[in-house]
């Protein structure tokens, strides 16, 4: 699998950024997606999001495990509040589950065995890039393309206020759009090489065919252009007076930041005005329905107070129960949204219904309360085994600590041993010392000897030389000859004196 003619392509994104157009086009360009499910087309997204589940799945657990939602924008106050001031930051106090690590990994070679060039997109990766980054470093010879995919703030923004039918405040959708291009800018500074996407500029198609040449695809302009559809943007870029686009100029090259000021103008007004209307419009919606069931109140009183009010009451808690699906499912996805609102249909035509199940649901009651009490028996069971499992863990604590007591000992002794063998050990190393400086002194000696020897034999060689140069004299020559033969008939009688005993001096030198 792993080689240098892989490739995983990750795009860094926010939601509503134009990554469902990009990953569109890189698909139809050669980019797999894996051998996954893809997220269904939704009303927003009325061409496909192009997400692998396995991926949008792992990201949300993530996500929330980091920064505590799962979502685009988190619903509860303080969960905002706590994003927004860490500005996104990674927790570095935990570690993430290895398991976590071990999903990724195991969907990440899935996508890459899928071909040589693959990818998937989410808008929550860039923030937990930190975790990918792990995931990625269990890999050996794949080139990893990351890309930033902009877009301006405010169309962001409006985007995803419209999605929520004007329950989503425009500056919170700001600030967490300010918070993702930051940590954009964090993962796009960490890598040697910075490919970004514009959407909504004149440069989208050369950064779109700049990320392509990167990853390895083949650029074709008629194929991608008639994947453009210009009637799914809804909203035109603005400039505002924000952190975020201040980001968003140091990431896009200052792509945003020559616009006309009047047009900018009108077109934050034009904007604004639009976003009131559907604020207006969610709550004049909310007050005709709140003055229908005031209304049905006011006929309850009127007719049958207590069975009309606790029918109304038990509607509208599962109307209220139906509400929540709701709003969880909007958050999470336009598909989530649509199924939730025909669960909620099917709850409300099964309200007649509740009735009848009524009696059912009392005797499933009893044989819960049967089943109760057989678990209450088998809970008393599982508590005195229990009891007979702590007696046998103290009595295995009483075995440990006894062992451990003998094992003390046995240090104890052995570590009396280890001293006097310490001893010796010194007392050897004194002797061996010894022993090394006494051969060190001989073997100077002998190199002494050896000097003094070869000092000789250079003498015994010189006069060598010399008996030679007077035994080649005629005269000279017989003489030495004649004195060595009387030598050596002299010393055949130098060891015994005149009365047969040995002598105690030499004779073959003078005395």
């Amino acid at each position: 699998m792993d080689g240098p003619n892989r490739k995983l392509v990750v795009l860094l994104c926010m939601h509503r950024s134009g990554s469902s157009l990009t990953a569109n086009i890189l698909q139809k360009l050669g980019l797999s997606l894996g051998p996954f499910e893809l997220i269904e087309a939704a009303p927003s997204n009325p061409y496909g999001h192009f997400e692998a589940i396995p991926f949008h799945s792992l990201n949300r657990r993530v996500q929330e495990w980091a920064f505590g939602f799962a979502d685009d924008i988190p619903d509860e106050p303080a969960v905002l509040a706590r994003f927004l001031e860490s500005q996104g930051e990674w927790p570095t106090d935990r570690l993430v589950p290895e398991h976590w690590l071990d999903e990724g990994e195991h969907i990440t070679r899935l996508l890459i065995e899928s071909g040589p060039v693959s990818g998937f997109k989410d808008p929550r990766t860039v923030l937990v890039w930190p975790f990918w980054r792990q995931v990625f470093s269990r890999f050996q010879g794949v080139d990893v393309v990351a890309s930033s995919l902009l877009r301006s703030p405010h169309e962001i923004a409006m985007s995803l206020c419209t999605r929520s039918q004007g329950s989503m405040s425009y500056w919170n959708a700001l600030d967490v759009v300010g918070v993702h291009l930051s940590r954009m800018k964090a993962a796009s500074d960490e890598e040697s090489r910075s490919l970004v996407v514009r959407f909504g500029t004149p440069a989208f198609w050369e950064d779109m065919q700049e990320l392509a040449d990167a990853c390895g695809l083949p650029w074709c302009e008629d194929t991608v252009r008639r994947l453009y559809d210009q009637s799914c943007v809804h909203h035109l870029p603005a400039v505002v007076a924000h952190q975020a686009q201040d980001t968003l100029n140091a990431l896009g090259r200052e792509a945003w930041i020559e616009v006309d000021p009047e047009a900018n103008a009108q077109r934050i007004a034009r904007d604004a005005r639009r976003y009131e209307a559907a604020m207006h419009g969610q709550l004049k919606a909310a007050r005709a329905e709140l003055g229908k069931t005031i209304v049905l109140l006011r006929e309850a009183e009127r007719n049958n107070p207590a069975e009309r009010i606790h029918d109304l009451e038990h509607r509208a808690a599962l109307a209220e129960h139906g509400l929540a699906t709701t709003r969880q499912a909007l958050n999470e996805t336009e598909k989530a949204f649509l199924l939730a609102k025909s669960c909620l249909e099917q709850t409300e035509k099964q309200l007649c219904r509740v009735m009848e199940y009524s009696v059912s649901n009392q005797e499933r009651r009893v044989q819960a309360e049967q089943l109760l009490a057989h678990t209450q028996g088998i809970l008393a069971h599982k508590e005195q085994a229990l009891l007979e499992t702590q007696r046998r863990l103290a009595e295995s604590l009483d075995r440990q600590e006894r062992s451990l007591k003998l094992f003390q000992q046995a240090l104890a002794t052995s570590q009396g041993g280890w001293d006097s063998d310490r001893t010796r050990l010194e007392v050897a190393l004194d002797q061996a010392a010894k022993l090394q400086e006494t051969a060190t002194r001989k073997e100077q000696q002998l190199v002494r000897s050896l000097e003094r020897e070869e000092k000789r034999w250079q003498e015994n060689v010189a006069l060598r030389r010399r008996l030679d140069r007077f035994e080649s004299n005629a005269l000279i020559g017989a003489a030495v000859k004649g004195k060595r033969q009387i030598k050596q008939i002299w010393l055949k009688f130098r060891h015994l004196g005149p009365n047969g005993e040995p002598r105690s001096s030499r004779v073959d030198r003078p005395i």
